[in-house]
């Protein structure tokens, strides 16, 4: 039978992952003053938080189950990873997608938001953007999300431990949940109670645009 670890020991190992978790939210911090589009960058919060969990590209390509190039690619800004793709590599870390897109906090309870200051969760053919992530105290998660044709979540299923609902905006997208598939026009909707795995395919000739709230947040 496993011995289990010391009180010392485990207190000490949460001390060093609060530690951990002021480091990340501090460099973040200074990079923004640095750099708004650089800190705002999937890549550049990558390789900040992957340096200061002492790992190199290999390492957390191991851990994660990914290529080394995929890692490399991702921190170059020239590969946008799923939503899913990007859970499981901050897992490997590990770090939470909150604090991973944690900008300086916030006790203001009225926020507002033009266009460029949504902070982006992925690029390219999928832009997904999020409102409030400068709350952690939230209890309700906001997408503004934008899918070029042929253009979706990614292969891997998204998975949700809560309330997702979404509206589509513009365009026409496939829902695949439960392992059925249900095409939803503009102006049309879904809304998943309970965890659902599911992913979303644009399969419209034009940019589709969906808004979409869950609950307990994703980030």
């Amino acid at each position: 039978m496993a011995s289990k670890p010391a009180p010392g020991k485990k207190s000490a190992s949460k001390s060093k992952s609060v530690a951990k978790a002021k480091s990340v939210a501090k460099a973040l911090s200074v990079a923004k003053a640095e750099s708004q589009a650089s800190a705002l960058a999937v890549g550049a919060r990558l390789r900040i938080v992957r340096e200061l969990a002492g790992m190199s590209q290999r390492e957390l390509a191991k851990r994660a189950g990914v290529t080394n190039a995929t890692i490399s690619l991702i921190e170059q800004e020239s590969h946008a990873p799923s939503l899913a793709s990007l859970h499981r590599i901050l897992n490997a870390i590990p770090i939470s997608m909150a604090d991973f897109f944690a900008l300086p906090s916030s006790q203001k309870n009225v926020l507002f938001y033009d266009k460029d200051d949504l902070v982006s969760v992925t690029r390219g053919a999928a832009e997904l953007s999020v409102l409030g992530s400068e709350r952690r105290d939230k209890k309700l998660q906001m997408f503004f999300e934008r899918y070029a044709p042929g253009a979706g979540t990614g292969e891997e299923l998204i998975r949700h431990d809560g309330e997702t609902a979404a509206v589509i905006v513009q365009g026409t997208v496939e829902l695949e949940v439960d392992g059925k598939v249900r095409r939803i026009e503009s102006g049309g909707g879904f809304q998943l109670l309970g965890k659902h795995p599911y992913r979303l395919k644009n399969v419209g000739r034009t940019t589709a645009i969906v808004v979409c709230a869950c609950t307990p947040p994703m980030i």
